[in-house]
């Protein structure tokens, strides 16, 4: 016997595992919150980053919006004439000076109408020159503040400049877009125009002033961000202005630079953290106007923050900080990594025992509970679990077990469904009866005695089981009810909730799978030299009186009144036409559409007084056979002149059938009737035949 253990012994040691699941739960909640904090003071550390990054931007595009304002109210206050030499030389001097002031200044100049242009340019090497252009002449002078040195630059337009015609054409201040600056290195920058009119808003020139965005890509990588941190400009459109890592141009084959998208960043943190944003959020036009929010990307968590940057309505850029969520809690991981490798230890060394102590109490308790739910649907047919090893539950195994065994023996003689009804409406079964509409189902072996008597007892017990165990399966498998076994013969119902409709289809099924499989039987019993049983069955659908009948202490739940005895006496008129299955007109019209039915005559059965068609039931309507239907059809024609006492007609008519299909047992069985009432014809014809009296048995 298996040593069990007592639940009290279990449940002390369950005490232990709570308090180191406590412990462990503490210790996790506490490691939680610390990360969730570092967290959000990282996502505000990024968002305050990302803030420092639009300041600095917009320190660059307020001081360039200055400059170009400056030049254009020294024009409109009257302290620069355009034909005034000596105040356009106070106008370079003007423009050096505004260089020399904002290092991140690249030009500032202004131009005229006339052709016209004045103005100062930082070269990529930190020479400052002064821009002349005169009217009239296609050329860029270039002069040198250190060494008086000039530069001649043929082919250069004013007023063909892009810059001069956006800003006629806008008619007011703005920026250009981003473009790159000629030099080298690469760099990229824009430029913003003032428009400069006199009082009489006489266009007097254009105030331009360029910056360049090198300084942003400098400011960007100085700053103090973690190891893998990365900051970064994009414009509305998701190109690169600046970043902190990676490359904003990138050389084409012929030699011309390209400006690129943050998708398509060199840098894998940048190019794979805008990937998955624009995947979570769409376009950039239907992002929030600032936030922050944590990716799952490939290199793990990242934490990302935005802010726009507006100069003006020209100037729509986003700057973004992105840092990986490992970086900002690392040392938080660090401090508490010792502490979890001893909850770790802890854990491990607990959990084996309580999941073996839980498992040995809840998975019999769970069992136990699943085989008492099915016990009381009488549902019995389960395996037994395996056995505990806990003494009181082991005990209940037992019993459990017992129980299961009395009732899958007192299951064969009752039939289940009862039981599970009684049980599901929490009644105790008595006497009564009460009226319902059934289909009755009777079956008989055909020649069972004279079989009985020539068969050896062991052959006998052997095919009489077989036979019962199958024609049981067929009527179970249609959700019959197994009324009683009557010596071979078996009788079963189906009860109907409101007609016989659907029970009546159950049933004919029923009966054509009993008589495959009967077919079945018999070529296996005849391989083995057993007798090849047959056997015939009646259906009919009627009102009948259903419940318990019997005692107090000895009950049988069955089926009474006049559907059954027809239903019996239908079974056998096989007998009479040769015939395996035979149902009432009632039956036959119910299921008219779903199985071929034959009529195969009218008669009054043996203790009823008013007769009725009674049917063939051949085979199901997907089924039939042509040769099926041309018999049915033949037999009814002919059968109607037999009612209506054509009686010469009606055996012509059946023995030309009986010719034709001389299987066809039916019809000789009524041309032999039709002769023999040609001869003798019946006094007041109905049509109707007392099939006890008046037929004889053709064997």
């Amino acid at each position: 016997m298996r040593k069990t253990y007592s639940i009290r012994t279990v449940l002390m040691t369950l005490m232990i595992g709570e308090v180191v699941i406590a412990i462990s739960l503490t210790a996790w909640l506490w490691y939680g919150n610390g990360q969730a904090a570092v967290k959000k003071l990282s996502a505000d550390r990024c968002s305050e980053i990302s803030s420092r990054v639009e300041e600095r931007i917009l320190s660059l595009i307020i001081a360039a919006q200055n400059a170009a304002q400056a030049q254009k109210q020294l024009f409109e206050t009257g302290l620069v004439n355009p034909g005034n030499q000596q105040q356009i030389d106070q106008l370079i001097q003007f423009q050096l000076k505004q260089l020399k002031k904002n290092p991140f200044l690249s030009n500032i100049a202004v131009g005229m109408p006339d052709g016209t242009l004045v103005g100062a340019k930082r070269t990529l090497d930190g020479q400052l020159k002064v821009l002349r252009s005169y009217p009239g002449q296609d050329v860029l002078e270039e002069s040198s503040t250190q060494d008086a040195s000039t530069k001649r630059i043929p082919g250069f337009k004013m007023v063909e400049r892009p810059w001069y015609r956006e800003a006629l054409a806008k008619g007011g201040p703005g920026w250009t877009g981003i473009y790159q600056f000629p030099g080298n290195p690469p760099q990229l920058g824009t430029s913003a125009y003032q428009i400069i009119e006199d009082e009489e808003r006489n266009l007097l020139g254009v105030s331009l002033c360029d910056i360049t965005l090198g300084p942003i890509d400098r400011f960007l990588r100085s700053l103090t961000l973690t190891e893998n941190g990365r900051s970064f400009v994009i414009d509305a459109s998701g190109v690169l202005i600046a970043t902190s890592r990676g490359k904003s141009l990138i050389e084409q084959q012929d030699g011309s630079l390209e400006r690129v998208a943050a998708i398509e960043c060199d840098d894998p943190i940048i190019r794979n953290t805008m990937e998955i944003i624009f995947k979570q959020m769409g376009s950039l036009d239907s992002w929030p106007a600032s936030g922050t929010r944590e990716l799952t990307t490939d290199r793990g968590q990242v934490q990302l923050a935005w802010n726009p940057v507006k100069g003006s309505a020209d100037i729509n850029l986003i700057s973004l900080i992105a840092i990986p969520t490992y970086d900002l809690i690392h040392e938080v991981t660090d401090r508490t990594q010792f502490s979890a490798l001893i909850f770790l230890i802890l854990i491990i060394v607990t959990l084996p025992v309580v999941w073996r102590t839980a498992a040995g109490i809840t998975r019999p308790v769970t069992e136990l509970n699943k085989g008492m739910k099915q016990i009381a649907r009488f549902e019995i047919e389960s395996k037994p679990g395996k056995p505990s090893r806990l003494t009181e539950l082991h005990e209940m195994q037992e019993r459990m077990e017992k129980m299961r065994h009395a009732l899958a023996s007192f299951e064969k003689y009752v039939p289940t469904r009862v039981v599970r009804s009684l049980l599901a409406t929490d009644q105790v079964a008595k006497p009564g009866m009460e009226e319902a509409t059934a289909c009755v189902y009777f079956s008989d072996i055909v020649g069972f005695t004279s079989i009985t008597e020539q068969l050896p007892t062991e052959d006998l017990v052997q095919v009489g089981s077989e036979y019962l165990e199958s024609m049981t399966r067929e009527i179970h498998l249609q959700d019959g009810l197994l009324d009683k076994f009557i010596g071979d013969a078996v009788m079963a119902f189906w009860i109907a909730e409101v007609d016989g409709t659907r029970v009546t289809h159950r049933a004919c099924k029923a009966a054509l799978e009993s008589q495959r499989r009967l077919q079945q039987l018999r070529q296996d019993w005849s391989g083995r030299s057993l007798p090849e049983l047959r056997a015939r069955i009646g259906l009919h659908t009627g009102a009948v009186l259903v419940g318990n009948m019997g005692s107090q202490n000895r009950l049988n739940y069955t089926v009474l009144g006049d559907t059954v005895n027809l239903a019996s006496r239908l079974e056998g008129l096989n007998r009479v036409y040769g015939t395996e299955i035979i149902v009432s007109s009632d039956i036959a019209e119910i299921v008219a559409e779903e199985m071929h039915c034959r009529i195969l005559d009218a008669v009054a059965v043996k203790g009823r007084r008013q007769g009725g068609n009674i049917f063939e039931l051949v085979c199901e309507m997907d089924r039939v056979t042509e040769e099926q239907l041309e018999i049915a059809r033949d037999h009814r024609e002919a059968l109607q002149q037999y009612q209506i006492g054509e009686f010469g007609m009606a055996a012509d008519a059946f023995q030309i059938l009986n010719r034709k299909f001389p299987q066809d047992t039916p019809s000789k069985v009524m041309a032999d009737r039709c002769e023999n009432l040609r001869e003798n014809p019946p006094e007041n014809w109905t049509g109707i035949m007392s099939i006890d009296r008046n037929i004889p048995d053709p064997s």
